[in-house]
């Protein structure tokens, strides 16, 4: 990433089919090996109720960090929504860890606004010399990822100076909800695919 600091994000997505994908696919094996009557709805439940369950989890830890509160927030957000997003692909008969999910992650999670945009992104990852050019456009989007993920964190945290608390319940409510958001994005998504 130091390298080619333009593309984190992708690198980044990248990083989590090849790192959570495996993890995804050995939950989708074992869990329809133990519920064989299981239907891929029936397992697309039961992993956005476990990684909402996670991201509500991680959040508190997040909420319990201080003055880097709204980066731990939103890295355990992204974190949350890779688990997500490759255990929905799993459910839904696609191979998490194939590298095509790490596509499928970027436009669930809306850092590119098309499929098209993000393979052009990921297809330039594997150039042969990373280049600075394009930085503008990478500090956007992650700027824009930030904002948008820890905006209302800055708000909470002001509250909770007359409210002690209400950070870490905020914290926690919200991260549901975008747990939420974002497994509803990605069941349509899936829906609309046909396993590859």
């Amino acid at each position: 990433m130091l390298a080619d600091p333009v593309h984190t994000p992708e690198l980044l997505a990248l990083v989590a089919v090849a790192t959570i994908g495996p993890r995804a696919r050995a939950w989708a094996t074992s869990t329809s090996a133990a519920y064989p009557a299981a239907t891929p709805a029936a397992l697309t439940r039961l992993a956005i109720r476990q990684f909402t369950r996670f991201g509500a989890f991680t959040s508190v830890f997040g909420a319990l960090a201080g003055s880097y509160a709204s980066l731990a927030l939103v890295s355990t957000r992204s974190l949350t929504d890779a688990e997500l997003v490759l255990h929905v692909a799993a459910a839904h008969g696609f191979d998490p860890a194939d590298p095509r999910r790490a596509v499928d992650l970027l436009v669930i999670t809306q850092v590119h606004d098309s499929v098209a945009e993000a393979e052009e992104a990921l297809a330039a990852t594997s150039g042969a010399e990373p280049t600075a050019s394009g930085l503008g456009d990478a500090v956007w989007r992650l700027g824009r990822m930030f904002v948008h993920r820890s905006g209302g964190w800055t708000v909470l945290r002001a509250i909770n100076r007359y409210f002690p608390g209400v950070s870490l319940l905020g914290a926690v409510l919200t991260s549901a909800a975008d747990a939420q958001a974002t497994a509803a994005r990605a069941v349509t998504y899936f829906r609309r695919l046909t396993p590859r």
